[in-house]
């Protein structure tokens, strides 16, 4: 049995199909079992609980042979912190794979995750990534770029906005570089791992074909949409003004202080390693996009 935690996110809710079609036996662990991201998720066993909560993993780890840990935060809320999700969280889940005789490991973590980043985001993941790679467990991790696909929380955010407006914003001065990948790419990758012995110990970045700027991925987005906009550069000098407000008078601000310091932050794949050993082409984001928006 493969337990996914985060099962009903959105990389889960790609991932699960793929392990049914191998023939395996998914359960899924989530905070809350009726909150799905897609309303045509798999017919499998949900498991409420939480990272957080050593009680809730021992029991969701009965039976279990196979983890697949996606669970992560873009924002902290509360005790919902990324020290407390990221590190401790993944620390819990190691232990309680370790305890329950789980061979084999499989960790999301994040592209531009390293020692000393400056971010907390970043930080925190690494720290996470260091209890996988020290657990004695068959461990596989990957990071992964932002990643796009129908029901992505980066492009769709962006479409309505132009959709909506006749100004978008740009961050900064728009250069930093990132390379998206798609969703069934990554899926691909994750569930297709826990059948590949060579990737074992290993850390794979996972990119796209394609390392494009901000300002070149909301151009392709308006084309894809058919859309003439404005573009304005927000200085980051007064996006972090703005971002301390939000976070100070928002349960949940539009953009943190912490974002910003990934934002002006090249978000490139060192290599592209991981497509050679999957034997796959990944996806071009502009031809993506296309079909879904």
């Amino acid at each position: 049995m493969v337990l996914v935690t985060g099962a009903t996110g959105y990389v889960g809710s790609s991932i699960i199909p793929l392990l049914l079609k191998q023939g395996r036996t998914v359960r899924g662990l989530v905070r809350n079992p009726s909150r799905k991201k897609d309303p045509n998720f798999p017919d499998i066993e949900l498991v409420s609980g939480s990272i957080t909560n050593p009680n809730d993993l021992a029991s969701a780890m009965e039976g279990v042979t196979e983890v697949i840990h996606l669970v992560g935060i873009l924002l902290e809320q509360g005790n919902a912190t990324f020290e407390q999700v990221h590190h401790q969280g993944t620390a819990h889940v190691v232990e309680a794979a370790k305890a329950a005789g789980v061979k084999r490991f499989i960790h999301m973590s994040a592209l531009g995750t390293r020692n000393h980043a400056d971010s907390q985001y970043h930080q925190t993941k690494y720290r996470a990534e260091q209890c996988v790679e020290g657990s004695g467990l068959d461990y596989t991790i990957f990071r992964p770029s932002v990643i796009f696909g129908p029901l992505d929380d980066f492009v769709n955010q962006f479409a309505t906005i132009i959709k909506r407006s006749p100004i978008v914003p740009i961050l900064g001065d728009g250069k930093a570089r990132m390379q998206p990948v798609w969703i069934e790419d990554v899926a691909f990758c994750f569930a297709a791992a826990l059948d590949s012995p060579e990737t074992i110990s290993k850390t794979f970045e996972m990119g796209g074909p394609t390392a494009m700027t901000f300002e070149e991925i909301i151009d392709a987005i308006k084309t894809a949409l058919g859309r003439r906009r404005f573009s304005l550069k927000m200085p980051f000098s007064l996006l972090r003004m703005e971002a301390a407000v939000f976070e100070k008078v928002l349960p949940k601000p539009p953009f943190t202080q912490d974002q910003l310091i990934m934002a002006q932050e090249d978000n490139v794949a060192k290599d592209s390693a991981v497509w050679a050993v999957f034997d796959r082409q990944p996806r071009d984001f502009s031809d993506g996009i296309r079909d879904f928006l």
